[in-house]
């Protein structure tokens, strides 16, 4: 069951993850959480770096749509601000978000989707759950939401763990994108 909390790959931040490395893996298409990944919980908008990454993504032809397990007129501004479509309530880990973000997504098959998102116990495990590729990254909060700075208490547990079995790509979390140095 370890497994399900193992993420494909890690990268500090999303700006950090190489464009030419994603259409090399595949993908078509990305599921990328908001708060935390893309943007702190607490900000009104994404870092210019992170807009921009998405306006780069896009670029390439690679599909994305925002899953959050928050909704409003928030996700809605940063939903167009970016030109791209959003889920909000996705009650991740729960599969119903994913599959409703999926239906944005012109993919032949869940093999061309990567899920990237900063939570081990909501991203990671609700791609995996639904055999998706996911890639893990540093929180952007400084401060986090009450509940989740308890489920990271959690998160730390599962990370040793992960790393003692040999279950988490490169080591710890704080190292380089294990990404960009693959073949």
């Amino acid at each position: 069951m370890l497994h399900l909390f193992s993420p494909n790959y890690r990268c500090p931040s999303i700006s950090e993850i190489p464009i030419p490395w994603l259409s090399k893996q595949g993908v078509k298409a990305i599921i990328l959480d908001l708060d935390n990944t893309l943007m702190p919980w607490d900000k009104p908008v994404p870092a210019e770096a992170n807009a921009q990454w998405v306006r780069k993504v896009k670029a390439a032809g690679i599909s994305v749509v925002l899953l959050s397990n928050n909704g409003g007129d928030r996700l809605k501004k940063v939903s167009e601000s970016l030109g791209v479509p959003a889920v909000g309530w996705g009650a991740k880990p729960f599969s119903l978000g994913f599959r409703r973000a999926m239906t944005f997504l012109e993919v032949k098959g869940g093999g061309e989707v990567l899920v990237i998102g900063d939570q081990l116990l909501t991203d990671v495990l609700g791609a995996k759950k639904l055999k998706l590729r996911v890639m893990w990254v540093e929180s952007l909060a400084i401060n986090e939401f009450a509940f989740t700075r308890l489920t990271r208490k959690v998160e730390r547990l599962l990370v040793r763990q992960l790393v003692k079995k040999g279950l988490m790509p490169g080591g710890r979390l704080n190292e380089n994108c294990n990404c960009a140095n693959e073949d």
